[in-house]
């Protein structure tokens, strides 16, 4: 059976060679800032990925400035990111089972 590509224990070796490169290149004292930047200068981390998180972050915090106006809060965010209506629905409603754990990380010890 070929290994499943979110295995828990792939992603705890990925850390442990993140943390080698990390702390070679900014010593001890890595901000997130560095450590995302480094992600997507590296391509582990796609700039649309990142992106789509801080449209869907944007989406959940001015839906409740607008009150709950969906239609508002699309408007608002494809102007903001100089996208369509339409792309940033797509985006929010596709893209927001990403930004959960369980979508992304398997945990080997659960599935048994």
């Amino acid at each position: 059976m070929a290994k499943k590509q979110n295995d828990q224990k792939i992603v705890y070796s990925f850390c442990e060679k993140m943390y080698e490169e990390i702390t070679t290149r900014f010593g001890d004292y890595a901000t997130v800032k560095d450590i995302t930047y480094h992600y997507i200068e590296k391509g582990i981390v796609r700039p649309t990925e990142v992106r789509d998180y801080m449209i869907i972050y944007d989406y959940d915090h001015k839906l409740k400035e607008n009150e709950g106006h969906i239609t508002h809060t699309f408007m608002d965010l494809s102007i903001k990111y100089e996208l369509s209506e339409r792309h940033i629905e797509n985006i929010v409603r596709n893209n927001r089972k990403k930004t959960k754990k369980t979508h992304n990380i398997k945990d080997k010890k659960k599935e048994s």
